[in-house]
């Protein structure tokens, strides 16, 4: 095996475990996002938030590169803490952590 081969060789192994990435947590993410979430929210006057009945993570799914996280939460002054006024985004956290 020559040189070449065995950079090749690296390279594939490389991409191979960053699209698995082995070292990243079903729980890491769901901190990470609502992390972010939050942050988006600070300084914000009756902004939204994570703290009503059933919000928070609702789902975790592993795909390529990371974590798909979907977080529901509600905004501004509810009538009431009912489902129907929470909404839901998606979150991406790679796997270097960042979230997009």
């Amino acid at each position: 095996m020559d040189k070449h081969e065995r950079i090749f060789i690296g390279i594939l192994i490389s991409i191979a475990l960053i699209c698995w990435c082995p070292w990243m947590t079903n729980t890491f993410a769901q901190f990470r996002a609502i992390g972010s979430f939050q942050a988006s929210q600070k300084g914000i006057l009756d902004g939204c938030g994570v703290n009503c009945k059933g919000c928070g993570v609702i789902d975790t799914k592993k795909v390529l590169f990371g974590y798909s996280v979907t977080v529901e939460y509600a905004c501004g002054l509810l009538p009431k803490d009912s489902p129907e006024y929470h909404k839901s985004t998606e979150k991406f956290v790679s796997f270097i952590g960042t979230v997009h």
